[in-house]
């Protein structure tokens, strides 16, 4: 384990073929101070994508947490759309099996309240893909099951281009409340 000056930043040991990762949240001096390595491999989970994660390291330094949201969106805008699906479909399904204490599951955690909703969502989210060809994603934090089965219904009458717009706002929403949770402000800390 390692421990900056400041006492907050630690690497969490992983696997020897994986380069370890941050456990957050870390600062934005830490952010910028942390070996590229270790930031990637931090990143790359909390997008779902290596090259998102990649891109958004080789931009540092950054003066904030708004500067390191909108760098991200901004590399997120510029992948190609095979890279893009690649992280939509990183993400699981709605009322499937996460980890328990991923960011996943805390994400949906007020998504597990209504049954019935519940059920149907896991009954629509395969015709989706089949329709549109990659996972449904929503920003799922803070809404309820019956709430996202509302979006999902309406969406499934969109044509792929406007769907896939879609998924990748959402996308970007989602990496910007995990960035977030992973980078606290100085005043937070």
């Amino acid at each position: 384990m390692v421990v900056s000056d400041t006492g907050r930043m630690t690497v969490s040991p992983t696997p020897t073929d994986s380069p370890p990762t941050l456990a957050g949240p870390i600062t934005v001096e830490e952010f910028n101070a942390a070996s590229g390595g270790a930031l990637e491999a931090s990143l790359s989970e909390l997008f779902g994508s290596a090259e998102l994660a990649a891109a958004v390291v080789a931009v540092r330094p950054m003066t904030d947490i708004e500067e390191i949201c909108a760098t991200a969106s901004k590399q997120l805008h510029s992948l190609p759309d095979d890279q893009i699906l690649t992280s939509i479909n990183a993400h699981p399904p709605i009322g499937g099996t996460v980890a328990a204490g991923s960011r996943s599951a805390a994400e949906q955690s007020e998504a597990q309240s209504d049954a019935e909703a519940l059920d149907r969502l896991r009954e629509l989210q395969p015709e989706y893909r089949d329709h549109f060809g990659f996972n449904f994603l929503i920003r799922a934090a803070g809404l309820s099951s019956q709430e996202i089965l509302d979006q999902l219904t309406e969406r499934m009458g969109n044509d792929p281009g406007q769907e896939i717009d879609i998924a990748h706002r959402q996308l970007d929403q989602i990496n910007q409340l995990r960035l977030r949770g992973f980078i606290a402000e100085e005043e937070n800390k």
